[in-house]
């Protein structure tokens, strides 16, 4: 697949960034997200829990282009129990707690179990010229979009020592 974005898929206008100084979260609302990560596919099994219990459930695709980068996504929304057989398939899990810090913009990412002490900020918006002339909060760190390392599905298999390594890594060449 080269450049093209498959019929049922929407273009995703992505960027990810490690966070410097990370705001108060305290009286912001968040969703738990519990990704699962089928083994050998670009499948992503999704949990998706409100703070009031509501919960959403979705199996994923993303589409990379040549260079890496997500260029489209595909959702199929699934019932519970749908999900629950899905969730039996091998994979590589990880949870999160994501806070909408700026709606329908950005968001911030705190990770939790073997990635605890990661938190990133994604900016989604609606183009790549928007993604650019964004301007970002001034607590926003090294944008980490095009390192592969940050991939959730890489973050589902790596360990806690392995994310130590790189951020370690990364700060010695700030």
């Amino acid at each position: 697949m080269a450049h093209s974005i498959p019929k049922y898929a929407k273009p995703e206008f992505e960027r990810r960034f490690l966070l410097g100084d990370i705001p108060d979260l305290s009286d912001k609302r968040f969703r738990l997200i519990e990704d699962l990560y089928l083994d050998g596919t670009r499948l992503r099994l999704r949990k998706i829990t409100g703070q009031d219990r509501e919960t959403q459930y979705k199996l994923c695709k993303k589409y990379p282009s040549e260079s890496g980068e997500p260029l489209a996504i595909v959702n199929i929304y699934l019932t519970a129990q749908e999900h629950d057989l899905f969730s039996a398939l091998p994979a590589k899990g990880l949870r999160k707690k994501r806070y909408n810090v700026i709606p329908s913009a950005f968001c911030i990412d705190v990770f939790e179990d073997h990635l605890a002490g990661l938190v990133l900020g994604e900016l989604e918006l609606e183009s790549a010229v928007a993604l650019e002339t964004f301007i970002l909060p001034p607590w926003v760190g090294r944008d980490v979009s095009r390192d592969p390392f940050f991939a959730g599905g890489n973050l589902a298999s790596i360990d806690a020592k392995q994310l130590a390594t790189k951020l370690l890594s990364l700060q010695s060449r700030t």
